[in-house]
């Protein structure tokens, strides 16, 4: 397992990027780091790249990420993309965006990279990372 990031406060980007069999414990340590840096603020987004990465991970276990993942929220990530190329990989991250979801977390599931990337640079209605404008 190995799951790296850094934060590009010029991007306001959070770049994680996973390879090898990624469990619970290491997307906890992952969180718990992020809480600890101080680069975390406000206005930030996440790009978790998992193409290289296969979850070995329980629904509860997933539900238990998605909880911590609100501190994070909180503590200014506007959404989360998630970037996955194997059925597994795809299944266990459309699953914990459900959940995340229900917790009001942003995040979207990709296949692509380049598409992960423009959804995250979309701007909200007032200015802010988060929602699509719609177009009549």
């Amino acid at each position: 397992m190995s799951i790296t990031y850094a934060i590009s406060s010029g991007e306001r980007l959070i770049r994680v990027y996973a390879s090898g069999i990624i469990r619970a414990d290491d997307l906890h340590g992952l969180l718990d780091t992020l809480l600890d840096d101080e680069a975390l603020t406000p206005g930030l987004r996440g790009l978790y790249d998992s193409r290289f990465a296969e979850p070995d991970i329980t629904i509860l276990q997933l539900a238990e990420v998605a909880g911590k993942a609100t501190r994070v929220v909180a503590r200014g990530v506007d959404r989360i993309a998630i970037v996955g190329t194997s059925p597994t990989t795809i299944r266990v991250a459309r699953t914990f965006a459900v959940l995340a979801r229900a917790l009001g977390i942003d995040v979207e599931v990709f296949t692509e990279l380049s598409d992960a990337e423009l959804w995250l640079g979309e701007q909200k209605g007032d200015g802010t990372p988060g929602q699509k404008l719609l177009r009549p």
